[in-house]
C-alpha cells in the first residue's frame, strides 16, 4: 500500500561563511523536521522532529554552520514558547531561554561565538539547569544595535516597513521578487497554507521574463548564483547559467534538477547525540549521556515529550478498527 502523502513545505536558512544550511520541513499540521544540508555536494542528513510551533525565519545558523537558533513552543507547560541554541540537525537545546509568548523571540549570530537574543524587554535569563557553551556570548537585542559590526542574518529576505515586497538581485542581472502574503491562501489542490507559507516568489530574468514559482514554496540564490527553490517537499537547483534560457514556470521545473524529495518523510522520535541526562527543569524525555563535549560540559538538553504517532496515523488506525468490526 502506498504511504499517504500530505502537503508539506520547506524553508532553508544558510550559514554565512560555510556551505552548510538547514532545512525546516513542515507537515503535516505542526510537525517540523530539521534536515542538515551540505550545499557543496548537496548531501542531506535528516534530524529531529518537533510537534508544535516553529518559526524558522526568527532564527539562523552561525557563520560556520555549527550552531542553530530556533524559536519554538507548544503553548503549554512551564515555558509556553522558548528560544533554543542547538546543534543542527537537532532541536534539543544546548541552551534555552524561556519566552512565554510570541511578541518577540529567536535571534541571530554576529559571529561564530557571538549571538543576539531577540526577546524585547525580556526575559533574558537561561532556563534552570542550562549553561552557555564555552566561548559563546549573548547580547540582548538592544545592546546588539551598538555592536561594531552589523548582524550576519541567515535569511536573505529582510522586512522593509511600508513595503509589501522585497527584491533580491542574482547573477547576470536576474532577480527574485518576494511578495509577502497577509492572509492564508488556497493552493491548487484545495489545501490551505499559512500566511508565512503563502509568500509568492517571482523570478525576473535579465531578458525581462517574469516567472512565478510554486506558491507554497521557498526560493533563494546561493553564493554561486544558482537558483534554489522548493515545491512542497521537493528541493530544486537551477544552475546560474541556465536561468536566462527559462521563459515559463513549466520550463523552470523541466530545467531544474530535483536535489531531494522529502514529501514522504514520517514523524519519528530521534534523540540528539550530544544531550546528557536531564536533572533539572521542565518535564522532558530521558536522554542518554553523550560523552565528551568539546564545547563544554555535557548539556541536559530539552526535548518535550511528544507523541510517537501523528494525527494521520491515529485517524488511519481508527478507520481500520471501524472496518474490522463485524
Amino acid at each position: 500500500m502506498t504511504p499517504e502523502r500530505w502537503k508539506c513545505t520547506l524553508y532553508a536558512t544558510f550559514a554565512g561563511a560555510s556551505p552548510m544550511a538547514v532545512l525546516y520541513r513542515r507537515g503535516p499540521s505542526k510537525h517540523t523536521c530539521l534536515i542538515a544540508w551540505d550545499c557543496s555536494d548537496d548531501s542531506f542528513q535528516v534530524g529531529q522532529w518537533f510537534e508544535g510551533m516553529v518559526q524558522p525565519s526568527w532564527g539562523g545558523l552561525s557563520p560556520n554552520g555549527r550552531w542553530l537558533i530556533t524559536f519554538m513552543g507548544k503553548y503549554r507547560g512551564p515555558y509556553g514558547t522558548w528560544t533554543v541554541l542547538s546543534k543542527p540537525p537537532n532541536f534539543t537545546a544546548v541552551a534555552l531561554w524561556p519566552m512565554g509568548d510570541t511578541w518577540h523571540g529567536g535571534g541571530w549570530f554576529l559571529s561564530d561565538r557571538e549571538m543576539v537574543l531577540q526577546h524585547g524587554l525580556g526575559p533574558y535569563a537561561l532556563a534552570d539547569g542550562f549553561n552557555l557553551p564555552r566561548g559563546i556570548t549573548v547580547l540582548p537585542f538592544r545592546r546588539s544595535l551598538d555592536a561594531p559590526h552589523a548582524p550576519l542574518r541567515a535569511c536573505p529576505w529582510q522586512p522593509r516597513p511600508g513595503k509589501d515586497h522585497d527584491a533580491w538581485p542574482g547573477p547576470h542581472g536576474h532577480a527574485l521578487i518576494r511578495f509577502r502574503g497577509s492572509w492564508p491562501r488556497r493552493v491548487a489542490n484545495g489545501g490551505q497554507v499559512s500566511s508565512q507559507e503563502a509568500i509568492e516568489h517571482r523570478l525576473v530574468t535579465s531578458g525581462g521574463a517574469a516567472i512565478d514559482l510554486p506558491l507554497a514554496g521557498w526560493a533563494a540564490f546561493d553564493r554561486n548564483g544558482d537558483l534554489l527553490f522548493s515545491d512542497e517537499g521537493r528541493l530544486y537547483r537551477l544552475p546560474a547559467e541556465a536561468i536566462g534560457a527559462v521563459t515559463s514556470s513549466a520550463e523552470l521545473l523541466d530545467a531544474a534538477r530535483c536535489l531531494a524529495d522529502f514529501s514522504d518523510l514520517r514523524f519519528t522520535g530521534v534523540r540528539a547525540p550530544y544531550a546528557g541526562p536531564r536533572s533539572a527543569g521542565p518535564s522532558a524525555t530521558d536522554l542518554p549521556p553523550s560523552g565528551d563535549d568539546p564545547d563544554g560540559e555535557s548539556q541536559p538538553g530539552f526535548a518535550p515529550r511528544i507523541d510517537r504517532t501523528t494525527r494521520e496515523d491515529r485517524r488511519s488506525a481508527k478507520r481500520a478498527r471501524k472496518l474490522a468490526r463485524p
